[in-house]
């Protein structure tokens, strides 16, 4: 029999009961966190723009001597403190945010937009809510919840530590170029689904910052980046959308039947094509600004590449080539043998 009610509830509900006495943030069934600036800013520029957040859960008590229901939130505080938090000015989302509204208190919302305060005031709340559910239930509803949930990979769990401005740019280039990977089969949808778009993402965006770093240094940039950040992000998405459609315009629609699709092969396609344009940090080769009219020569020397990995007369490849071809099938990614990978196919672009 179903003892919990869904619903939604606007801030200004929760704000209402607040005010009132009949909302109790206990954090008896939660670890006592502290969310950082950085996270409560992202909570509420993710509430301006309109987005979902997760869901609430609710137990709903009577109080018989007030005759008050009391609304004990049992999971859900930190997201609801903040919200209350920054309804009473207790702090601005960043600018790093929301261009727009960051750096204003919310009583000052209305010098930017008038209509901003009420839209954040009746956004909806997805809650759950459990009415007069003893803590042994309770307990076990988040057992049982926990026994579902899918243990985090890498990517998720950096994702769910960081709220700076690296992640969301790391987190809307990869979703802007959602069918990129997906009709080229650099990723598949299952892949997508647990983060792999944002974890080739912020490993090309470090590469255009620093230069080529190998892979198992994205979590230290993440967590670098959230410090301090001094790199323009609007010009960060220029350069890789640039580098993305100049991708396209030399494979076309064929970019999937070759052996550039395989993720750590496009890692170093997109290095070199990047430097090639823009030049990599630390990378002394000379560039070469690619134009429609380059398109169908570099299609070419890169087909000739390709032949590498299907030639059935390897004996008659060079030490470069067995080298490049060794590389490549390792799958690594380390720093070394990227920089190779990179560094010899910039030559037989240029040749």
């Amino acid at each position: 029999m179903k003892n919990f009610d869904s619903r939604t509830y606007s801030i200004n509900d929760f704000l209402e009961w607040s005010n009132s006495g009949q909302l109790e943030l206990n954090p008896k069934f939660q670890r006592r966190s502290v969310w950082t600036d950085t996270a409560r800013s992202y909570l509420m520029d993710t509430i301006v723009r309109g987005k979902p957040i997760p869901k609430v859960f609710i137990r709903q008590k009577l109080n018989v001597q007030t005759r008050k229901s009391i609304r004990e939130v049992v999971d859900g505080q930190q997201r609801l403190r903040t919200i209350l938090s920054y309804l009473k000015d207790g702090f601005v989302i960043s600018k790093k945010h929301h261009p727009t509204f960051g750096g204003l208190f919310f009583s000052q919302l209305n010098q930017a937009d008038e209509n901003i305060q009420s839209s954040i005031l009746n956004y909806e709340v997805s809650t759950d809510l459990l009415v007069n559910m003893p803590d042994s239930e309770i307990l076990d509803i988040f057992g049982r919840l926990n026994s579902y949930s899918v243990t985090l990979n890498e990517q998720e769990k950096i994702h769910a530590n960081h709220f700076g401005p690296f992640k969301t740019l790391a987190d809307r280039v990869a979703h802007s170029y959602n069918s990129f990977w997906i009709d080229n089969k650099i990723l598949s949808d299952k892949e997508v689904l647990r983060m792999a778009d944002v974890n080739l993402c912020a490993d090309l965006l470090i590469a255009m910052i620093e230069g080529i770093k190998s892979k198992k240094q994205i979590k230290s940039f993440y967590a670098s980046y959230e410090r301090e950040f001094e790199h323009d992000p609007v010009d960060l998405e220029s350069k890789f959308s640039s580098t993305i459609t100049t991708i396209q315009g030399i494979f076309g629609t064929d970019l999937k039947e070759t052996e550039f699709k395989r993720i750590h092969i496009f890692y170093t396609l997109f290095t070199v094509i990047f430097h090639l344009k823009f030049g990599l940090p630390g990378n002394d080769k000379a560039r070469l600004n690619i134009t429609e009219q380059d398109f169908a020569r570099v299609e070419s020397r890169l087909e000739n590449i390709n032949s590498i990995f299907t030639t059935e007369e390897p004996q008659q490849l060079n030490a470069t080539e067995v080298r490049f071809l060794e590389d490549s099938r390792r799958a690594t990614t380390d720093k070394a043998v990227r920089e190779r990978r990179t560094q010899y196919l910039i030559d037989i672009i240029l040749q």
